[in-house]
């Protein structure tokens, strides 16, 4: 039987700007509630036009001093920010298991990523490799620096609010650039925490901004500006597309990771159990609400029938609940809204003739006043084709489809048969199809005898399609936040240029 879990204090969430806590411009602010009890935890200031102008600004002032200090000067105040996160893990992953959902344990592991993702940037601190290039020309150096691109606008989901947004902070500070963040209007309460942290390492006023408040008011406003020279967006592909276009028109830096739709391939000779359990995992944590969830499951004919009662039985043994308690293995949607989105796309499956084999509705009708009263829905599993709706939508709920598929070749066209492109993953024993799968399917991430889920902060991550535009992490997240300049050094001091096509 789950724990009851207390009412937290009310939190006060204002903005950060130039190096200062501040109320909304217009005194407006709004309320962030906990999924699973419906409870308000804080109370938000609500950004306006004014006050992203006034964010930007400060960033805009203080990038001259930022981009001048050195590299491992900027790596050590990352440095700091690690070890802070280390030391307040359990604060953190709290506080996001509170605001978001996710059981703690997933918390947890997201504040590592996290603490990751630092790290590795502030390493790159006293790496960021550029390169020096041999030169046609006697005595003349060919090389090539990096310089810091300006302004950076950050603007992250709720469904990883640490991990994510860190992604393009860490890399972007490290590079010199300066940042306005605006966090997703669910989750506020974990990056004003985080950002904090970043001040009580010593980052200078301005460099690091924080705007709180709506979409369509403070991301709008952001992305217009003519003075953010880099735009990272992590979100929903239409408006990422939309902010493709306005970044078209200013000639600007942009990173867009967007939506999937993820197929995960069981080949007949996987191991069954392996698979299972990396399959329930994909699809089911977080409430399925991640990018890169497993929410199509292409299997072989010959295990189709075994794979599916098996699956849809240990989906039905998931502990739904509120994930401060230590049992839950899968915790609320992330408001009512994404509730009702969820119930609607089930309704969709049945409709369209999908078997439904787990789940499929909320728990309005029973298991106890504590899932009545939250965002829950059933982990839902259904069988179905990749052409019905429920295979095709981006549903960012637990929802999960099985689709039959005749060989390897057959699974891997069924996995290209959408208009994304973001993670996918096989099982198999055989390494000629693993390494099939790796090249054939249409997708930034290919995940071998492991479900689609976690990144590496070492390794590239992005998607193709109308699953993004660019790609974060690893080495690259450096080249996304700053510009290549080449240099001649002519040490001869003879008139030599490198075309001259007559003599003196």
């Amino acid at each position: 039987m789950q724990q009851a879990v207390a009412q937290e204090k009310l939190e006060q969430v204002e903005l950060f700007i130039a190096g200062e806590s501040r109320a909304s411009s217009r005194g407006e602010t709004f309320q962030v509630t906990n999924p699973a009890t419906r409870q308000t935890l804080a109370n938000v200031a609500s950004g306006t036009e004014e006050d992203v102008r006034a964010g930007i600004d400060a960033a805009y002032e203080a990038f001259p001093n930022w981009s001048q200090t050195t590299a491992p000067e900027r790596a050590e105040i990352l440095f700091k920010v690690g070890q802070l996160i280390q030391e307040n893990v359990e604060q953190l992953a709290r506080t996001i298991t509170l605001e978001e959902g996710k059981a703690l344990a997933e918390a947890r592991a997201e504040v590592k990523q996290g603490y990751n993702t630092v790290m590795y940037f502030a390493g790159e601190g006293r790496r960021m490799l550029s390169n020096v290039t041999p030169s046609e020309t006697k005595d003349k150096l060919t090389m090539t620096i990096r310089r810091p691109l300006g302004v950076t606008a950050v603007i992250t989901p709720w469904n990883f609010p640490m991990m994510i947004p860190l992604w393009n902070i860490s890399p972007a500070l490290v590079c010199g650039n300066t940042v306005v963040f605006k966090p997703a209007s669910f989750t506020p309460i974990t990056a004003s925490k985080f950002v904090q942290l970043f001040v009580k390492a010593g980052l200078p006023r301005g460099v690091l901004n924080l705007i709180t408040g709506p979409g369509e008011r403070v991301g709008r406003t952001l992305v217009e500006s003519d003075k953010i020279r880099v735009c990272a967006f992590t979100g929903e592909s239409e408006t990422g597309k939309g902010i493709a276009q306005t970044s078209a028109k200013c000639l600007r830096r942009q990173v867009l990771e967007l939506g999937g739709k993820n197929p995960l391939i069981v080949a007949s000779d996987a191991d069954l159990a392996v698979a299972v359990g990396g399959a329930l995992w994909s699809a089911f944590s977080n409430a399925g609400q991640k990018c890169t969830a497993a929410s199509r499951i292409i299997v072989e004919e010959p295990i189709l029938d075994r794979f599916a009662k098996t699956f849809a039985e240990a989906a039905t043994k998931l502990v739904v609940g509120n994930g401060l308690d230590p049992s839950t293995e899968m915790g609320p949607l992330i408001s009512e809204a994404a509730l009702t989105k969820t119930k609607e796309y089930a309704e969709i499956g049945k409709r369209e003739g999908a078997k439904l084999l787990a789940g499929g509705s909320d728990y309005k009708n029973g298991k106890g006043p504590d899932l009545q009263r939250g965002n829950f829905h059933q982990p839902t599993v259904f069988s179905g084709t990749n052409s019905m709706q429920i295979s095709q939508d981006e549903i960012f709920g637990p929802i999960t489809t099985i689709i039959s598929a005749r060989n390897i070749q057959d699974a891997i066209s069924i996995a290209n048969d959408t208009r994304y492109g973001l993670a996918s993953a096989i099982y198999t024993k055989d390494i000629r199809n693993a390494m099939k799968a790796a090249y054939d399917i249409d997708a930034g991430v290919t995940f071998l005898n492991q479900g689609p889920v976690g990144i590496e902060v070492g390794a590239s991550f992005g998607g193709v399609k109308d699953s993004g535009f660019g790609r974060e992490l690893g080495e690259v997240g450096i080249e996304d936040y700053t510009e290549k300049k080449t240099l001649y050094l002519d040490y001869s001091y003879r008139v030599h240029p490198f075309f001259y096509p007559w003599k003196k």
